[in-house]
């Protein structure tokens, strides 16, 4: 039984007695800037890099966590991040094409897989000693979109792509169903709402469990991501894209209109919450490493989530990102629900911070069960692997 009648009684019902995060900070803990750089470029690379915790991430993200060592050794600058990682990720990529060719399909998972984990290093970092501007990510994301599209086709799983009319324009969005679902026969769907500078073929990647589990996956493409990179700038009421794309799944034929929900990972768990309050059509809602608050904290975000979401919003400066940022919320948001919620979300969130879950459930009038990850940072948005997905699967078994 959760206590949100204080902070110290809302951990104490969840059986918490090591440090949790309150306020936003940075993911890799190390050094100021200029003494990193100093560090690389004395080769020190390996001793401010190579630590468990970072190990921890790089696994949570399907990266090889012994790659850290072998990137930390040739990194000399900051300015390499980008280049040392996908020269890591190329051999991958050109392995993938002869080994379609000599028809080993699993051989040619396993290699985009590797490749797109890897270009999703290069082009991510910490977002305070690397990070990479959105305007600068286009390269990347026509890459991973063919990979992406490969791996769907290798994986022989039935995927469709779907278009969505919403109040300010349209998107696209990927049906995807579970592993041998039988043409004809209705299934529960989730509706996938991405995180901040992901986009759809990213979320989809991250969903495996759950449509091993039954549950078709349907994630979107949110104003100013993905194919919609360039087109209207992302409003903090786009809970109306989600809501028109629960809609296209209730037509679908194949899709159980009284069995979907929503999920998201950090600001798509915000968007999911929001779209889970507007729509009546969802009957679970799944918030991976939400935000309560995103509007009022950026300023104390590290620079690469400053920089992703003045970009996303069409800001020209950060005090303008700032003032455009405050309605990003979910105050008189979370009272509205009325299916059943469950938060994912790491103790050491230093993106979303873990209180963000505390103002959630003491506003909380439906269902809500929370699911706190020990230790676990952001990484907790990415619900790819067992660790994080686990929860959520065996929550909505009893659920949707």
């Amino acid at each position: 039984m959760l206590d949100t009648s204080s902070f110290p009684a809302y951990l104490r019902s969840l059986n918490l007695t090591t440090p949790v995060t309150t306020r936003p900070g940075r993911i890799v803990a190390g050094p100021p800037a200029p003494l990193f750089e100093l560090g690389l470029r004395l080769g020190l690379g390996p001793l401010i890099l190579d630590t468990p915790r970072n190990r921890a991430i790089l696994a949570n993200v399907e990266v090889r966590p012994e790659l850290l060592a072998t990137a930390a050794k040739r990194m000399r600058s900051r300015r390499m991040w980008r280049t040392v990682w996908e020269e890591l990720a190329a051999p991958h990529i050109a392995a993938v094409e002869p080994a379609i060719a000599r028809g080993d399909r699993p051989q040619a998972i396993q290699e985009s897989r590797a490749a797109l984990a890897l270009i999703g290093m290069a082009y991510g970092g910490d977002g305070y000693y690397v990070h990479t501007p959105m305007s600068e990510t286009l390269k990347a994301r026509r890459l991973t979109e063919r990979l992406f599209a490969g791996l769907r086709e290798m994986s022989g799983e039935r995927v469709e792509r779907l278009p969505v009319a919403h109040p300010r324009g349209a998107t696209v969005g990927l049906l995807h169903f579970p592993p041998n679902h039988a043409p004809g026969r209705r299934v529960p769907a989730l509706l996938a709402i991405h995180p901040l500078a992901w986009d759809k073929d990213t979320f989809d990647h991250s969903l495996p469990l759950f449509r091993e589990a039954g549950y078709a996956t349907f994630a979107i493409d949110m104003p100013a991501h993905g194919e919609v990179f360039d087109g209207p700038r992302l409003q903090p009421d786009d809970e109306g894209v989600g809501a028109a794309a629960l809609e296209v799944l209730a037509a679908h034929p194949e899709i159980d209109p009284d069995r979907l929900g929503v999920i998201g990972g950090s600001l798509g768990a915000l968007f999911a919450l929001r779209t889970a309050a507007a729509s009546p059509r969802a009957k679970v809602c799944l918030a991976f490493a939400s935000p309560f608050d995103f509007g009022s904290t950026l300023h104390l975000s590290v620079p690469g989530i400053q920089d992703e979401f003045a970009w996303v919003l069409g800001a020209p400066t950060l005090p303008e990102a700032y003032r455009r940022a405050g309605p990003f919320h979910l105050r008189g948001v979370v009272e509205k629900i009325r299916c059943p919620i469950l938060l994912v979300h790491g103790t050491q969130d230093h993106i979303c911070d873990f209180s963000a879950t505390y103002e959630i459930a003491r506003r909380a009038a439906a269902p809500l069960t929370v699911r706190p990850l020990v230790g676990v940072d952001h990484d907790a948005a990415n619900p790819a692997t067992p660790q994080i997905a686990g929860p959520g699967v065996e929550w909505l078994r009893s659920n949707l």
